[in-house]
């Protein structure tokens, strides 16, 4: 009778301890699968930020204030990584939340990846009117170089058509004699006076006021015969250079004849001498003479 009691509470013991076992054994598996299931959540979680993150780096705006709120962006993603890689032992309540976060990160991004497109196509839009505007205010920097070269020349010409010409012009030696009475020579020691007679040409456009035209001897050695008034120069261009004598004239647009004569007080040298004409801070004639 005692032995069997005590199998009967064996076998109870037994049986306890098999279904204690079973009952933990249940419990490990359901443990192992939570943490599986944990797991494979924060993998998916992480894969899907990490998704995300690439698609917003990959939207690069048009200016600075939208790249930099992009690298502010990206910096709240990588938290979140860091966040969720990090996680032990979450229920699913944690889980949960975390889940919600991604949605409100992945609703972001694509709001922002929106927002940064449209920037972008905006900027192109400008980008294409600047150019045009650049093309059109080059073609018309052009045209207006081009007028400027047009009204620089004109100006140049007319500039130029309002100067004095001549006509005719003649330089030679004479002798005066004591009464006055002058007579050409080719001999350059009796010559005692050089005069340049010229003939100035008709020009309606030019000014009509009185003239002042200056003569300029050159001998053969290169010298210039200087005017033996108090003034002796003039100014060419922004040269100033030696004149010999002057006469003015009444210019009314028509043709004058004028001379301009400088008398000697020395004896020439013979050779060929070049006499010049100016008017007008300009040279407008030129002639020779042979003196034996």
């Amino acid at each position: 009778m005692s032995n069997d009691s005590s199998a009967k509470r064996q076998k109870t013991v037994i049986g306890l301890l098999v279904a204690l076992i079973l009952v933990l054994g249940f419990f490990a598996l359901n443990r192992n699968s939570a943490v599986q299931n944990l797991e494979e959540e924060k993998a998916i979680l992480v894969s899907e930020l990490e998704e995300y993150k690439r698609d917003l780096i990959g939207q690069v705006a048009a200016n600075d204030s939208m790249n930099s709120y992009i690298i502010a962006e990206t910096a709240r993603l990588n938290a979140a990584i860091e966040e969720i890689t990090n996680l032990k032992n979450a229920s699913q309540s944690e889980l949960a939340k975390y889940r919600s976060q991604v949605n409100d990160l992945r609703k972001m991004v694509a709001r922002l990846t929106s927002q940064v497109d449209s920037v972008n196509k905006a900027y192109a839009v400008l980008g294409e009117a600047k150019a045009q505007v650049d093309a059109q205010l080059g073609s018309e920097q052009a045209k207006n170089a081009e007028l400027n070269a047009q009204n620089s020349n004109l100006s140049s010409k007319v500039a130029t058509a309002l100067k004095l010409q001549l006509s005719a012009l003649e330089a030679t030696a004479v002798r005066v004699s004591s009464k006055g009475v002058e007579k050409p020579t080719t001999t350059a020691a009796k010559a005692n006076r050089v005069k340049a007679c010229f003939t100035v040409a008709q020009n309606a456009i030019a000014e009509s006021s009185k003239r002042t035209l200056y003569m300029r001897i050159n001998t053969p050695d290169g010298r210039v015969l200087p005017s033996q008034s108090e003034e002796r120069s003039m100014k060419v261009g922004n040269e100033t250079i030696y004149f010999s004598a002057k006469t003015e004239i009444v210019y009314e647009g028509k043709q004058v004849q004028s001379c301009a004569a400088f008398d000697l007080n020395s004896t020439l040298k013979p050779g060929t001498y070049t006499v010049e004409v100016f008017s007008d801070n300009a040279k407008i004639g030129t002639s020779t003479l042979v003196l034996n």
